[in-house]
């Protein structure tokens, strides 16, 4: 009996250390909610992250200028396959990013909860929609908070111009980088304002006709024609830039098929093709020789004007669009299809206003608000085309 009195202040000790411990950890819990509207648990220091997309690597960028890829165990191959150009700015600034594991390779049935429950992660952020897990993935998500990896949702497609900045201050709270989400989320409002004031002024003075758009994406991907976007992605940039989307009418969905006889008979003002090509891409194609290989416009990282002007012109013979009078009144322009799924796409707005309105955007320069977004945030330099006229 006396022994087990003197033990009692020890035991005590342990006692109040454990409940100590235990209140800690749960004052360390950060309640989110994330951009599928879904409360989120998550640990106040996130050490350890799984990408649904490895596209989302320019937006941790934004957050971790010096150090992007350090807290990333595992992620999907999309970068690298997609986007081939960008990827390869990153692997020469961070060759480290050939060694993080990859769970999946560029879509959601790839995605392999068995490898990301054995890299202990986190957190994983998924998108609401892409080629990762989505919000309807329920089981894969049910399975990954019970093995105690938290699940977010950030969104750059569906709704961008919205998204974008909730998708980064959400970021910036779970990654503890709020202060420079607040930097960055400046910066894009009031790009995004210089188009929205300069078009309402447009409006109230009763000078805007807006013009027709045929938005083509992803021209030499699929042998038809001609695939569209008509909600979100890409097709928000229209709208934002008050174009009138030919397609909103006509197909049904986020994107879909348009037919060229309709085009031809129903002339849009303004023809704008999105680009898939790389530059490497385009160097595999001229050393295979094979001329059967599809025709890609190609814009992006380490591309440069003459590369990209030459091979849209060569799509657009492919393409079978060339008796569209935009095409043959050179109101036809390309522009970096990944402007689709990314936090700079406050840019490809400027750019199409540009084309919208050119007399009354005259004095905007996209490339330089393109240019600060990467020396303020992204860890490589600008060094390509991302847009381009015939």
């Amino acid at each position: 009996m006396k022994r087990l009195i003197t033990t009692a202040p020890w035991l005590m000790s342990v006692v109040g250390w454990l409940i100590t411990s235990s209140v800690s950890a749960q004052s360390t819990m950060v309640k989110v909610t994330d951009l599928a509207g879904r409360e989120v648990q998550v640990s106040s220091r996130v050490e350890r992250i799984i990408l649904g997309e490895s596209r989302y690597i320019p937006a941790l960028a934004i957050l971790d200028k010096e150090q992007p890829l350090k807290r990333i165990v595992g992620m999907l191959a999309d970068f690298k396959q997609t986007d081939p150009g960008s990827y390869q700015q990153y692997r020469s600034k961070f060759p480290e990013i050939e060694n993080i594991p990859q769970v999946g390779h560029a879509s959601a049935d790839s995605f392999s909860v068995e490898r990301v429950l054995s890299l202990k992660a986190d957190v994983a952020i998924f998108g609401l929609g892409g080629h990762g897990p989505t919000s309807r993935n329920a089981e894969l998500i049910e399975q990954l908070e019970r093995a105690g990896v938290a699940v977010i949702f950030v969104d750059f497609r569906q709704n961008p111009l919205v998204n974008t900045v909730k998708s980064i201050e959400l970021l910036g709270k779970v990654l503890g980088r709020e202060k420079r989400a607040n930097e960055y989320v400046e910066f894009y409002q009031e790009q995004l304002a210089r188009v929205e004031n300069r078009l309402a002024k447009i409006r109230a003075g009763g000078a805007l006709k807006a013009p027709s758009v045929f938005l083509h994406s992803r021209v030499g991907l699929q042998d038809l024609c001609c695939e569209t976007m008509v909600h979100g992605m890409m097709a928000s940039f229209v709208d934002a830039s008050q174009g009138e989307n030919v397609a909103r009418d006509i197909v049904p969905g986020a994107a879909g098929v348009m037919n060229l006889e309709y085009l031809l008979t129903n002339q849009p003002d303004i023809y704008i093709a999105t680009a898939v090509g790389s530059s490497q891409g385009s160097k595999e194609r001229a050393a295979s020789g094979d001329e059967n290989q599809p025709l890609y416009i190609v814009l992006g990282a380490g591309v440069d004007e003459v590369m990209a002007k030459a091979s849209f012109e060569d799509a657009l013979k492919d393409a079978g669009v060339m008796e569209l009078n935009a095409i043959k009144s050179r109101k036809a322009y390309a522009v970096w299809h990944h402007f689709y799924n990314t936090p700079l796409n406050v840019v490809a707005v400027q750019v199409f206003a540009k084309w919208m309105y050119p007399n009354e955007f005259a004095d905007m320069e996209p490339k330089q608000t393109m240019q600060t977004l990467f020396d303020r945030f992204q860890p490589v330099p600008l060094n390509g085309t991302y847009w381009v006229s015939l």
